[in-house]
């Protein structure tokens, strides 16, 4: 079954290299800064010691963005490479902040992944990846490995050890573009807002796509000072002067809550550059469909301080 990378996004947010076992097709030297040449070679280095594939059997292409692509922030880049084979054809695409791959998916273009070695279920797949994955970043990932002799990967489940907590999800969607998943995502839990380590995807059996916070962000005053209850009454009055634009003349307010349905989940947020602090996401239902097919206000506020961030309207699209 294709591996589309847009199926995989929907699964999931610097070490030298010597000699590749494998061809690598790199662009001129004159197409690249510096900058941009050592964090190819980080990718190279990901793919060779970390990605679970038999890299040996692969040839490695990297393909350079289109040149009209706008670079928004110069700190991330994003890197794509095409992996080919004799009846193997992946697609990775390698993010990074300053210099760090944090994250990356694999998408199956044609044929399947060819394994570095035989698991015997994604937990042992997951396994040999985080052994592999700390060597290379140097981020402890002990005690994540060791959670793993602990489930077993057909069953979702919860498993804690001390201050770490490991879900395991399972979705059997075999036959569609999903196929057989499963997720595994490491967080810590603090005052009630969970904080991501790591989380890791594996698709039929082969190794998806994962995303490291800890390589990312940091954390922090965990303080949390606004219960779930005051959120949401902070939310409701931060709505009352709330209004958007349908145009120069059309401006839309007055919005009636469905108050039984409102949702509050306690997330972390960035608050200052790579820094992660709690926050209340606060999902206002309406009682209705509002101009511009807006169905929903969302209000974000610091958990901390009562502070609100954010008031925005959510507008779906209506089925045909």
């Amino acid at each position: 079954m294709r591996r589309p990378i847009v199926f995989l996004i929907a699964l999931l947010s610097a070490i030298s290299i010597g000699v590749l076992a494998f061809a690598v097709f790199y662009p001129p030297a004159s197409n690249a800064n510096s900058d941009d040449s050592q964090t190819s070679i980080k990718a190279l280095a990901f793919i060779e010691n970390v990605l679970p594939i038999d890299s040996s059997k692969y040839n490695v292409t990297f393909k350079p963005p289109h040149p009209s692509m706008p670079i928004v922030d110069d700190r991330f880049l994003d890197e794509t490479y095409s992996l080919e084979s004799e009846n193997s054809s992946l697609t990775l695409i390698c993010s990074c902040y300053e210099g760090v791959l944090y994250s990356c998916i694999l998408g199956v273009d044609e044929g399947s992944v060819i394994t570095d070695q035989q698991y015997a279920n994604t937990a042992d797949a997951a396994r040999s990846f985080l052994e592999k994955y700390q060597a290379y970043s140097k981020l402890d990932s002990t005690e994540m490995m060791a959670m793993l002799a602990d489930v077993d990967p057909a069953v979702s489940t919860t498993v804690t050890s001390g201050d770490l907590k490991l879900t395991v999800t399972r979705k059997n969607l075999t036959g569609t573009a999903f196929g057989d998943s499963v997720n595994f995502r490491w967080v810590r839990p603090i005052n009630g807002c969970e904080y991501l380590c790591i989380n890791a995807a594996f698709q039929d059996g082969a190794f998806a796509g994962f995303i490291d916070h800890r390589a990312r962000y940091s954390i922090g005053n965990t303080t949390v000072n606004v219960s779930k209850e005051q959120a949401i009454k902070i939310a409701l009055e931060a709505i009352k002067d709330y209004s958007y634009r349908m145009s120069d003349e059309w401006i839309v307010t007055g919005f009636e809550v469905v108050e039984s349905k409102i949702t509050a989940n306690l997330i972390p947020q960035v608050r200052e550059i790579n820094i992660q602090y709690p926050a209340w996401s606060i999902t206002l239902p309406l009682n209705g469909t509002y101009p511009g097919s807006v169905r929903e206000l969302l209000v974000g506020i610091w958990a901390g301080t009562g502070e609100v961030y954010l008031v925005h309207h959510q507008a779906y699209a209506t089925p045909t």
